[in-house]
């Protein structure tokens, strides 16, 4: 039986240098972003919202990358993150929506997005092998982020990295 943790050792460290990174990017190719904390007030009417994570889990080394999403017609976009990332994370992806959390994200009923809402978990992080393989990549995770999101809503015009 697997039972998930909440806020991984090293997530709440580790999601606002990524948040940071995307939002950084998105805005120096001139896409508007509200960066938020997890527990921001309020509704927010976007072209696309991402809410950024990394799983935890015991037992360790029990999961991977995953993507959740509250409509079926963000399907279509999370295929394209899965397949965008997915070519370079070496541990694989769950299901989408495989879990309550993914599928019901409490932040979801705060955001009208055009294009999609999203939570990304960008792997597991009480994995030590997932763990080291993302722990240098921080910013890069962000460019990642920001590339798909321009691409998704169709501005800025960010660059893969």
């Amino acid at each position: 039986m697997h039972r998930c943790l909440l806020g991984a050792p090293g997530e709440r460290a580790w999601t606002p240098v990524v948040a940071a990174a995307a939002a950084k990017i998105l805005r120096e190719h001139g896409v508007r972003v509200a960066l938020l904390p997890a527990d921001y007030r309020g509704t927010y009417v976007v072209d696309a919202a991402v809410f950024i994570h990394f799983d935890g889990i015991s037992p360790h080394c029990t999961s991977a990358a995953s993507i959740g999403y509250p409509r079926r017609s963000y399907a279509k976009a999370a295929q394209s993150w899965k397949r965008f990332y997915g070519e370079k994370f070496p541990f694989g992806f769950r299901p989408d929506n495989f879990t309550s959390g993914l599928r019901h994200y409490y932040a979801y009923r705060q955001t009208r997005a055009r294009d999609g809402a999203f939570v990304l978990e960008l792997g597991e992080i009480t994995c030590p092998k997932q763990r080291a393989w993302l722990a240098p990549r921080l910013h890069w995770l962000g460019a990642e982020i920001a590339a798909w999101v321009s691409a998704l809503i169709g501005k800025g015009n960010v660059p893969a990295p």
